[in-house]
């Protein structure tokens, strides 16, 4: 038997180095790579079942660097010279030692230690949840950022923000003020006036009957969706801190229930597809927290951790204290004078019948049902807004805002007689702009806690927001979306061609 293969050694060499640049091209396949004599060509051999490489010491030192008159020898990295520079650097790291910092030496055992941090503390930073966020914002054209009203700052990632910028600033990030019925409406009004600034932030509350924002949302969604004419659906993703109301949000849009809600952190297990419109998906994603050194009190308050979880929830009552005012926690639990913490669980457990053997009270219990008031809103709380250098920021005066989506309908003929190369040029100059804001009229949100004293204020004066043409155009998006959702995959409209909607930005 003879060879059935035969290759000389050029067109072996000629073969390695096409298949070099093949191998190292991303948009080249090779096909049908068993037929090939890939064994001639990896230098590689299986050594005792292990794959080790050859050394390449040609690569490394060829024969003009090592024989001939240009020949160079390596000499050995030699600190010191003789005994007295080892002294010397032997001294020096001396001086340089710091006790403290050695992991390896071997201390007395105190009686004393601190106690582990319990798991419940760490709920939302797993690396499965981590990656659901990822998967969530890569699949994104929009990303929602839901911040809670109490305490926008505190809910707010500051380490997603930079992510996305960072790594995937072609994507637009939006801020969407949850819970603005929680707090005062000149609360909600400032706050997004500050947080306007950054990105483009919406008020609303989410509810299935009586919503507020919906309308502005919805054609918000519906320019995003006219921007990237390019593509035939674009996907929003809502990501934030737990309980913060990414789900609710959705069945808002929806006006019915389509993801699994509760008044409790971690209801949403997994990142889920829903379609509000033909050309329009929503992402819900599970709630994500970033570890920034938050204490275990300011973990459970911000509704990261669920209540029937924790074991001593007496210890986070002083904070609420605080944080609430007297006289909205002698309303709320009729309770009129305390001394201490203690003196008013105590009252309070009375109060509500929540008794041990003995009348003892039920402190723990107690503790517990104050801390569920806290999360869900029944005890009035806010965070002030920052004091402004000058309160004319407050007002949302004549500054970019996205026009409702009934100006855009009719300003779409004149878009598509204007030339390609404008429409691209508004198109970049709208991706690089932050500051837009949205027209919202605060007087229509229905506030559900009872402030009083400073915690009550007018509202700036807001020019051109009527509070019936909101309401009408959140009637109208409901309309046109249930009309679009029932619209067949595969039929395109004159809205749908290609075409940019032109829009007012600095």
């Amino acid at each position: 038997l003879g060879n059935t293969r035969v290759i000389t050694q050029n067109a072996l060499q000629t073969f390695q180095e096409e298949m070099g640049k093949v191998m190292k091209d991303p948009y080249k396949v090779v096909m049908r790579k068993t037929k090939l004599p890939l064994s001639l060509l990896d230098e590689r051999a299986q050594r005792f079942f292990f794959q080790s490489s050859r050394v390449h010491i040609l690569d490394t030192e060829g024969f003009d660097t090592t024989f001939g008159p240009k020949a160079q020898r390596k000499r050995p990295n030699i600190k010191v010279s003789d005994m007295q520079g080892l002294a010397e650097m032997a001294q020096s790291l001396t001086e340089k030692y710091n006790e403290e910092n050695d992991k390896d030496l071997v201390r007395e055992d105190l009686d004393e230690r601190p106690e582990a941090k319990e798991s419940i503390y760490s709920k939302g930073q797993s690396k499965r949840i981590w990656n659901e966020l990822y998967k969530v914002v890569d699949s994104s054209d929009v990303i929602l950022q839901v911040l809670d009203a109490r305490d926008p700052l505190g809910t707010r990632s500051k380490h997603i923000e930079t992510f996305i910028k960072k790594e995937k600033s072609h994507k637009h990030l939006i801020f969407i003020l949850n819970k603005c019925d929680l707090v005062p409406t000149w609360v909600t009004q400032q706050w997004v006036s500050v947080l306007s600034e950054e990105h483009p932030t919406l008020a609303f509350h989410a509810s299935v009957t009586n919503p507020f924002g919906k309308g502005a949302l919805i054609n918000l969604l519906r320019q995003f969706s006219k921007l990237h004419s390019d593509k035939k659906q674009i996907s929003v993703g809502l990501i934030g801190y737990p309980n913060v109301g990414k789900s609710s949000i959705i069945n808002t849009l929806k006006a019915k229930k389509v993801c699994k809600v509760a008044p409790i952190a971690g209801e949403t297990k997994v990142w889920q597809y829903i379609t509000l419109m033909r050309r329009i998906y929503l992402v819900d994603c599970p709630g994500v927290v970033y570890p920034t050194g938050d204490t275990e009190t300011e973990i459970i308050l911000k509704g990261v951790v669920r209540v029937e979880n924790v074991k001593e929830a007496a210890e986070h009552i002083p904070t609420v204290l605080e944080r609430v005012k007297r006289e909205y926690l002698a309303k709320t639990y009729r309770v009129q004078a305390w001394d201490d913490c203690t003196d008013f669980l105590e009252q309070v457990s009375r109060r509500s019948g929540k008794l041990l053997k003995g009348g003892e009270p039920d402190i723990n219990t107690v503790a517990k049902m104050i801390l569920n008031d806290f999360q869900r809103g029944k005890l009035p709380y806010f965070v002030a807004p920052p004091k402004q250098e000058n309160d004319d920021r407050i007002v949302n005066r004549d500054c970019p805002m996205v026009d409702k989506a009934k100006d855009i309908d009719n300003s779409t003929a004149t878009s598509k007689r204007e030339h390609p190369e404008s429409l691209a040029s508004k198109k970049d100059s709208f991706k690089n702009t932050s500051a837009l804001q949205v027209r919202q009229d605060f007087s229509a949100i229905h506030v559900a806690p009872d402030f009083a004293g400073d915690d009550v204020r007018p509202l700036e004066e807001i020019s051109g927001v009527d509070a019936e043409q909101e309401s009408d155009d959140e009637e109208e998006s409901r309309a046109d979306s249930k009309d679009e959702a029932v619209e067949k995959p595969g039929e395109d409209s004159e809205e749908d061609a290609p075409e940019l909607i032109p829009i007012t930005v600095e």
